[in-house]
């Protein structure tokens, strides 16, 4: 997606001056065609977070100009909403938590959902590594809703999860689907994403939600809309 001068205008809300200082100064990504300059979003989403300019969410609401098809793991990240500072001393008290702020459907139990992701852990945890764990029950969480989503929380205290590599986790990532399909699709790619140093970095210093969104955006412009293969499959 190509975006114009205009567009950086009003979505970063600084002025025309502003923009050509980060073309000349700051090496702002951009090509000039009959005298306008023109940007591709996600280029554009990698300069800012490298030079560190502040994104706005008009900046990534842009991106939803975009199919969801080739961003499904962002909007599913939007949809569920990033949370921080989710209390809890131990694995059970976490869940609960996380549970309380999941975006489920009026009639669905919270109790019902927070006992499956508890029988979950005593078969096999579900951090992977790195202080990351993706909550999930044996079979896929398919609930009768429109769109998938992904809710992402910050732990107050680290957690011990009985991860593989011994770290506590941190932050977690609980996926709610609308079918086995899409929920497989969106695990994939998270799983894929996460092998990111840039992501992991975003995550362990609690980045804002805009920059995390961005991170995962640009991750995922580099995949196909077909999920690729098993990398990263969740067990």
């Amino acid at each position: 997606m190509e975006l114009s001068t205009n567009d950086i205008i009003k979505n970063f809300a600084v002025s025309e001056e502003t923009v050509n200082r980060w073309i000349e100064k700051k090496d702002m990504p951009c090509i000039k065609a009959n005298g306008q300059y023109r940007f591709n979003y996600i280029e554009l989403l990698d300069w800012a977070l490298k030079k560190k300019i502040k994104l706005t969410p008009e900046v990534l609401a842009l991106g939803d100009r975009v199919s969801q098809d080739t961003g499904i793991l962002y909007h599913a990240i939007k949809n569920g909403q990033i949370h921080y500072d989710i209390p809890g001393d131990k694995k059970e008290d976490v869940l609960r938590a996380v549970v309380d702020v999941l975006p489920l459907p009026p009639k669905q139990s919270r109790e019902s959902l927070w006992q499956m992701l508890i029988a979950r852990e005593k078969i096999m945890s579900t951090a992977i590594g790195n202080g990351v764990a993706i909550p999930h029950a044996r079979n896929p969480v398919v609930l009768h809703i429109n769109d998938p989503s992904i809710t992402v929380c910050f732990l107050k205290n680290p957690v011990d999860f009985k991860a593989i590599d011994g770290l506590p986790v941190f932050v977690l990532f609980t996926l709610l689907s609308p079918s086995v399909k899409k929920h497989l699709a969106i695990l994939s790619r998270l799983a894929f994403c996460l092998q990111n140093a840039k992501l992991q970095e975003c995550l362990r210093r609690k980045a804002p939600p805009e920059e995390i969104l961005a991170e995962i955006r640009i991750l995922e412009s580099n995949l196909s809309p077909a999920v690729q293969g098993n990398k990263g499959k969740i067990q």
